[in-house]
C-alpha cells in the first residue's frame, strides 16, 4: 500500500502496536483436513456449460491470473491451449458458478476443481465467487482466495474446499473490525495454531483470522476429541459469527456473491515506468543547498519518522539523532520557498541525488510536497501520508519514484471522482502492473506517464504509443492543468512540520515512534499483482 490515509482497511492485517506473544492451541489446524473432509456434506450434481470466446471477450475475473493465462503469452501462467472454462450450476442453487481449469499442470481434472464447490452448501458456497485451477511450477501447489475468488494450483485436498471458502469469508474486508480482533487476542491467552502465533508476534493476523476459523469450523462440524479452547474465547466469538451467518443463512442460495469481471487489458509499460527514466526530465537547474544546525532542531515529521522501527523482523530505528540531517533546499523556480528534506546517513539516496531527483518533479507538482525524507532500504521504495503530503523515499531510488509519490499528493480525492472512473473505463490497458492495485495507485501511475509525456519529448517519441491510455491521460491533464509542465509556476505550500527540539535526555534515552505505513517497493515489478497473493507450497513426494 502506498498511500497512507487516516483510515486504512482491516485486510492489511497489520497493527504497528504492542506485539503479542500468545501460545497456540494446537500444532497445525491443517491436521484436521481428513476430519473436515469426511464432517463434509455429500458433494450436489452438477451440470456444465462452457464458455464461448464471446463469453470471454466480455469479460473474466479481476484476477489478472484469469487474464494472464488467457491473453498473456509471455506470462508463466499462460494456458490459452488447454484452459476451460466453465458455467457450473449445482442442484441446489439456480445461480451458476466461474470455474476455469489450466490442464497444463497434469495435477487435478475439471471434475476435482468443481467437488471442492460440490462438498459445500450452496450459503456456504456463495462467498466464493469464482474457482480457478492454474498452473503452477512442478513440486509446487497454491491455494488461496483474493476478495472472493479462489486461486489453485498443483496437488490439493478435499477439505481445501472449506478452507478456501473460510478465506474467501474474510479476504474481501468483511467482517468484524481489526481492532475488534486486536481486543479478542489481548483478552485471551492463545490463538490457534504455530503459525498463526508465529506471525501475531511480528503483528501480522492474516493468519490468526485463517486458524481461527478453522477452530469455530472444527467445534461446529467435528469436535472430536472435544477441544478445550477457553484460551481463545474471546476469538472465537468474532469467528464463530463470521462462519454461522454465511453456513446457516437460509434460502435456496443465499448472498451468493457474482463474479467481477473485468475486460481484458494489455500493459503499457510491462517493466514498469522506470522503462523511461533513462532518458530523463529536465530539472530546476541548481538549487541551493543549506544544512541545518542540529540547534535548528527537525521537522516534526522528520524526527517521528526517524523513530520508526525499520521493519517487522528488525526493532532498529530508522535512524538514530546523530544521523538524521535536515537541509533547506532553494530551486530557481521557487526562490522564496525553499523545501525542508531530511535524509539519514545510511541512506542509499545522496543529498546530490535527492536535490536533482526531487528537481525533477516540475515546481506546481512539486509544491504539493512539504517534506521529503530518504532512508536506507534492501530495495527501492516509497510511502506518501496522505492528507498531510509528506513523502519518504527508501533504498536506491529513481526520478519516477519521486513522480509517483509526488502525484499521490497532487490527487486530493480525484481517483474517486466520476470523471476519474469513467477514464479507467474507456481505456484499453493499464499503465503498468502496479496501476490495477487501486484507483489511488492508477492515478499516481498516469501521473507519472503523464509528466514525462508533456516533458517536451512525448511518451510516442520514447518509443510508447499510449492510444490506449487516451482517456485517463485527458483526465489528468483537464485536472492537474499545467502542474505537470516544467513551465509550471509554484504555489505557496502549506506550512511545514512544526520544528522540535529534543532534548539531551531523549535523544540518550530515545522513545520508538510507532508508524503505520507500508511501503511501496518499485526494485523489482511483478508480471502480476496478482502472481503469488499467498505462500507457494511444496508438494510432498
Amino acid at each position: 500500500m502506498g498511500v497512507l490515509t487516516l483510515l486504512c482497511h482491516w485486510i492489511l492485517l497489520r497493527l504497528a502496536s504492542a506485539q503479542f506473544d500468545r501460545k497456540p492451541l494446537v500444532r497445525s489446524v491443517r491436521d484436521w483436513d481428513l476430519k473436515f473432509a469426511n464432517a463434509l456434506p455429500a458433494p450436489q450434481d452438477y451440470s456444465l456449460t462452457t464458455w464461448s470466446e464471446d463469453d470471454i471477450a466480455r469479460g473474466l475475473p479481476g484476477g489478472s491470473t484469469w487474464i494472464a493465462s488467457y491473453y498473456d503469452e509471455n506470462s508463466p501462467r499462460y494456458c490459452r491451449e488447454e484452459l476451460s472454462i466453465y458455467n457450473v450450476t449445482f442442484s441446489d442453487c439456480p445461480e451458476p458458478w466461474l470455474v476455469g481449469h489450466c490442464a497444463k499442470g497434469g495435477k487435478t481434472t475439471i471434475e476435482e476443481t468443481i467437488s471442492l464447490l460440490a462438498s459445500l452448501p450452496a450459503s456456504a458456497r456463495g462467498v466464493i465467487s469464482d474457482v480457478f485451477y492454474t498452473y503452477i511450477e512442478s513440486g509446487q501447489s497454491l491455494k488461496t482466495a483474493h476478495k472472493n475468488s479462489v486461486l489453485l494450483a498443483g496437488s490439493f485436498q478435499p477439505a481445501d474446499g472449506l478452507n478456501m471458502m473460510l478465506k474467501a469469508l474474510w479476504s474481501d474486508g468483511s467482517g468484524p473490525p481489526i481492532q475488534a480482533v486486536k481486543d479478542a487476542i489481548a483478552a485471551d491467552t492463545c490463538v490457534a495454531d504455530e503459525a498463526a502465533a508465529a506471525e501475531v508476534k511480528q503483528n501480522i493476523y492474516a493468519k490468526v483470522v485463517d486458524a481461527g476459523l478453522a477452530v469455530a469450523a472444527y467445534l461446529k462440524f467435528v469436535n472430536d476429541p472435544p477441544l478445550d479452547v477457553s484460551c481463545m474465547s474471546h476469538q472465537l466469538k468474532l469467528f464463530e459469527n463470521m462462519l454461522n451467518d454465511r453456513w446457516d443463512a437460509p434460502g435456496q442460495c443465499p448472498n451468493k456473491i457474482p463474479p467481477n469481471l473485468d475486460k481484458p487489458k494489455t500493459v503499457l509499460f510491462r517493466r514498469g515506468l522506470g522503462e523511461l527514466n533513462s532518458d530523463p526530465v529536465l530539472g530546476a537547474g541548481p538549487a541551493k543547498v543549506v544544512r541545518w544546525k542540529k540547534s535548528d532542531g527537525y521537522p516534526e515529521f522528520c524526527w517521528n519518522e526517524a523513530r520508526a522501527k525499520r521493519s517487522s523482523t528488525d526493532n532498529r530505528v530508522r535512524c538514530e539523532p546523530d544521523r538524521l540531517t535536515v537541509y533547506n533546499i532553494t530551486y530557481p523556480d521557487c526562490g522564496e520557498d525553499p523545501w525542508a528534506l531530511c535524509r539519514c546517513s545510511d541512506a542509499q539516496e545522496s543529498v546530490e541525488e535527492m536535490v536533482t531527483r526531487f528537481g525533477r518533479v516540475p515546481p506546481g507538482l512539486r509544491s504539493s510536497v512539504r517534506h521529503l525524507i530518504a532512508f536506507e532500504h534492501p530495495s527501492s521504495a516509497g510511502i506518501t501520508i496522505v492528507p498531510w503530503n509528506m513523502i519518504m523515499i527508501f533504498g536506491n531510488s529513481s526520478d519516477s519514484v519521486y513522480f509517483h509519490e509526488s502525484s499521490h499528493c497532487r490527487d486530493q480525492g480525484f481517483h474517486n471522482s466520476r470523471a476519474f472512473k469513467r477514464a479507467k473505463e474507456l481505456d484499453s490497458c493499464w499503465p503498468t502492473q502496479y496501476s490495477k492495485t487501486s484507483d489511488a495507485e492508477l492515478f499516481a501511475e498516469l501521473g507519472v506517464a503523464h509528466l514525462y509525456d508533456r516533458s517536451g519529448k512525448t511518451l510516442l517519441e520514447r518509443g510508447f504509443n499510449p492510444a490506449c491510455l487516451s482517456n485517463g491521460l485527458r483526465a489528468i491533464s483537464k485536472y492537474v492543468g499545467d502542474d505537470y509542465k516544467r513551465s509550471g509556476k509554484c504555489f505557496k505550500r502549506r506550512p511545514n512540520s512544526p520544528i522540535v527540539h529534543p532534548t539531551a535526555a531523549q535523544i540518550l534515552n530515545l522513545e520508538q515512534y510507532v508508524s503505520d505505513v507500508e511501503l511501496e517497493d518499485f526494485s523489482n515489478p511483478s508480471p502480476s499483482i496478482w502472481e503469488y497473493p499467498n505462500e507457494i507450497h511444496e508438494d510432498s513426494l
